[in-house]
């Protein structure tokens, strides 16, 4: 919904105009009343409404002047004047100013309706834009967008130098949850299905996760280190991304902030886990595995080491019987799309050493494979963008693993995993060059929770960013 503001010195004026149409069916809401410019333009500084309908005469400051000056604020709303017959002389000196549209009275539904119409249009496309710049500075930063960072981050009410910190929050929420913005300065980005982004003063992060986890749908919350430079700034977002997945390696929703480097003790885990392997030792094993659930309750694994460990042990398993093995997870999205949380992980590696550390059964390749890759293949066209893995077609088609990582690289040449990265780009390349939508909700569409996993994919596979790509065909 973006927010409109209605201006008027007398109240039955406004609340007239709230009653003459329904804002909420054409993406607006009436979040505020302003009586005079003055009062207007501190709640236009306060707010950052998004339009502003305003009278032409009023005591003070007119509706001219409000437009004079709302206009220089650093993000200026769009403004509709609203005027009797006797005053489109001073409507069309509005227009002269800057003014959007007017509005004649008595209020008209569908004149309005059709204002909110075009206002919304012109909205989104400049969302999009505003949007999607600001991601790209953020993430994709050059020394030479320094000083565009900085202006954009004023806008916000931020500043960053060593004396005023700054930080990032990554807040994930059940799919489908739009958490309402967190008040005070500070911006906020949808980066994810249901994950967003906020930049804000350092002080006031550990507050906003705390409001943030006290609503509907909350998962996790990821808190980076403070921030006096802007080459700190996109580090500090990625950590706080990969942060805001510790409900997945804990078990429960929570807020979790930089820890300290426990890498070599996931290292010593792993070194572990092949060792028992190396001497087929199960009962070892399942120790070890034991061991790493203590480590997942008191969250000193990342989803990203939690990917190592499970890629690690595959590896380890599959090298008992010299196989080759396509069905480890190349990325921890998709580990986290076919596990409900870390201890089902474990519990799958555990299950997987119980059956791969005893007689192993080869299996043979049928004689049906062409027939039985079809119904995979086309299962896979069905479904790329959704979760998808080898895991979830072997469960569906009752096989092998290995059978279905060889029948692909036997029919397409490709790996599966290749396979469907190449269908959610194309996909995704298709979505930036015929619609307007933001490079987020791209990424979802074609099948990536994660917005930055996916523009490092999309790079990867195109050569160029979401951005760059779009910017070619616009």
């Amino acid at each position: 919904m973006y927010k409109v503001l209605i201006v008027d010195d007398e109240s039955w004026v406004v609340e007239s105009l709230k009653a003459s149409v329904d804002w909420g069916s054409h993406g607006f809401e009436v979040s505020g009343a302003a009586y005079s410019g003055l009062e207007a333009l501190q709640w236009m500084e306060r707010a950052k409404p998004e339009v502003v309908f305003t009278d032409i005469r009023m005591p003070g400051m007119t509706g001219l002047e409000l437009i004079k000056k709302g206009s220089e604020l650093p993000w200026a709303p769009k403004f509709v004047v609203v005027s009797g017959y006797a005053e489109f002389a001073y409507a069309q000196r509005a227009l002269n100013f800057g003014a959007s549209a007017y509005c004649l009275k008595p209020y008209d539904e569908q004149e309005i309706a059709g204002v909110l119409a075009r206002l919304k249009k012109t909205l989104d496309t400049e969302r999009v834009h505003a949007e999607s710049r600001l991601l790209h500075l953020l993430t994709e930063r050059t020394d030479a967008d320094s000083d565009r960072l900085h202006a954009e981050l004023a806008k916000w009410g931020l500043q960053l130098d060593p004396a005023h910190g700054i930080g990032a929050l990554v807040a994930a929420f059940e799919d489908g949850t739009q958490p309402d913005p967190l008040p005070g300065p500070g911006l906020r980005l949808k980066i994810g299905r249901s994950k967003m982004l906020y930049v804000m003063d350092y002080d006031r992060l550990g507050p906003a996760a705390g409001e943030l986890a006290a609503r509907q749908g909350f998962k996790g919350a990821g808190i980076s280190g403070r921030c006096g430079e802007v080459r700190m700034l996109k580090q500090a977002i990625g950590a706080a991304s990969l942060l805001s997945n510790q409900y997945f390696i804990t078990g429960k929703p929570g807020v979790f902030w930089d820890r300290g480097d426990a890498q070599g003790e996931v290292k010593e885990r792993i070194r572990q886990i092949g060792a028992a392997i190396g001497n087929k030792d199960l009962t070892a094993l399942l120790r070890c595995f034991d061991d790493i659930k203590g480590l997942f309750r008191e969250g000193r694994v990342t989803v990203q080491e939690a990917l190592h460990l499970y890629n690690a042990a595959f590896a380890f398993l599959y090298s008992v019987h010299g196989d080759e093995n396509d069905s480890m997870l190349p990325n921890y999205e998709q580990l986290m799309e076919h596990f409900a949380s870390g201890f089902d992980m474990i519990d799958d590696l555990s299950m997987a050493a119980i059956r791969g550390m005893g007689p192993h059964t080869e299996y043979e390749a049928k004689e049906s494979g062409n027939e039985t890759f079809k119904s995979i293949l086309q299962y896979v066209h069905d479904n790329y963008r959704n979760a998808i893995s080898i895991q979830t077609l072997t469960q569906t088609f009752y096989v092998h693993p290995n059978y279905v990582s060889q029948l692909f690289k036997k029919e397409t040449g490709e790996t599966f995993t290749s396979y469907v990265t190449r269908l959610r780009i194309s996909y995704a390349c298709e979505l930036l060059k015929q619609t307007g939508d933001l490079v987020g909700e791209i990424a979802e569409k074609a099948g990536y929770q994660d917005y930055f996993y996916f523009t490092r994919m999309f790079k990867k596979v195109t050569g160029r960013t979401p951005t760059q790509f779009r910017e070619q065909f616009s």
